[in-house]
């Protein structure tokens, strides 16, 4: 077998398991009912809360030291547009139900979505502005707040914590 051959292979086993474990399409001319396998929370801290530090650090003057750290920066903003569609799907967490059905979530949402989308352009072109940054940075700051006021005031991530965390708080860069 060639490595030409191996994704599609892969790709054609997936759907052959998926297919196995339920149907694609409930009824002819409807779209499966899709449940993210996690807790929306697990998303956030997994996907917009890793995504968000590598905007935060580039708008605090953290720069990115060379194309692979800029790879790293550009893939978080695609992070942060996919991550904001993402949490406006069902997870498995007690709240999800009724989190995605709120209309202040799903403008939060589409809100980090937007902010991720302003943020492209200066991921691609590789931007040194750390005060156009740092703009970004602010409004996603203040979406966080105002939708972790709403519905999640307690304990924002739950405890689930990531290594960019401790790393911040120690003055390391993120791109080591």
């Amino acid at each position: 077998m060639t490595f030409a051959a191996l994704p599609l292979l892969t790709l054609a086993l997936a759907g052959c398991q998926q297919a196995a474990e339920e149907p694609a399409v409930a009824e002819e001319g409807t779209a499966p009912q899709v449940k993210l396998p996690v807790p929306i929370n697990a998303a956030m801290v997994g996907i917009i809360d890793q995504s968000a530090d590598y905007i935060w650090a580039v708008g605090n003057g953290d720069l990115p030291r060379d194309d692979h750290d800029w790879d790293q920066v550009r893939g978080a903003v695609y992070d942060m547009i996919l991550g904001g569609q993402l949490i406006q799907i069902e997870g498995t967490g007690e709240y999800d139900a009724q989190w995605v059905a709120n209309q202040d979530w799903q403008k939060h949402s589409n809100d980090l979505t937007q902010i991720g989308q302003d943020a492209l352009p200066l991921a691609e072109a590789k931007s040194t502005d750390v005060e156009a940054w740092r703009a970004i940075g602010d409004r996603l700051v203040q979406n966080c707040l105002a939708c972790h006021e709403l519905f999640k005031p307690e304990v924002p991530s739950q405890g689930i914590l990531h290594e960019s965390t401790v790393r911040e708080s120690l003055g390391e860069s993120i791109f080591d």
